[in-house]
């Protein structure tokens, strides 16, 4: 049952960035000046995203998740979600101290639509099981040892 929510980890960044790139496109000069609603909009689907992958890491879940028809498989394990969970903490915390500091200028909602986008990729790329996510396993595996005993 959890296991078919794991689409919208990656899903939600992605959907968010593409609606707001779809504005942007049809509505420049409006979307411009609401840099606020759509950064925290963005914010709110990572956010989300988040929360999806710290309850599939604690209930332990794990599998496999086909997408598009089987043509797109999802690998979900504890060092796929431990990483996709720091990933998504980090850009979490650099939309956080974007919204905080930089200048509401042109291109910055356009910065938040590829800030999101790029989150998505990159927790598609955890979750891709590839060769090159295992050369991080024995790194995760060590945190992973080190977060249990403690």
């Amino acid at each position: 049952m959890l296991l078919d929510l794991a689409w919208l980890i990656p899903g939600l960044p992605i959907i968010a960035s593409i609606f707001i790139a779809v504005l942007l496109l049809s509505f420049n000069k409006t979307m411009n000046r609401l840099t606020k609603p759509v950064s925290y909009f963005i914010i709110i689907s990572l956010t989300f995203s988040e929360i999806i992958n710290f309850i599939l890491f604690k209930k332990n879940i794990a599998g496999n998740d086909l997408l598009f028809g089987g043509k797109l498989e999802l690998v979900v394990d504890r060092s796929a979600l431990l990483s996709a969970e720091s990933i998504g903490f980090v850009f979490l915390l650099i939309m956080l101290f974007s919204v905080a500091k930089l200048k509401r200028r042109s291109g910055y909602v356009r910065y938040f639509v590829f800030l999101g986008l790029l989150s998505g990729c990159v927790y598609l790329f955890s979750f891709s099981g590839s060769s090159f996510h295992y050369f991080f396993d024995p790194l995760l595996s060590s945190l992973e040892k080190t977060a249990i005993t403690l």
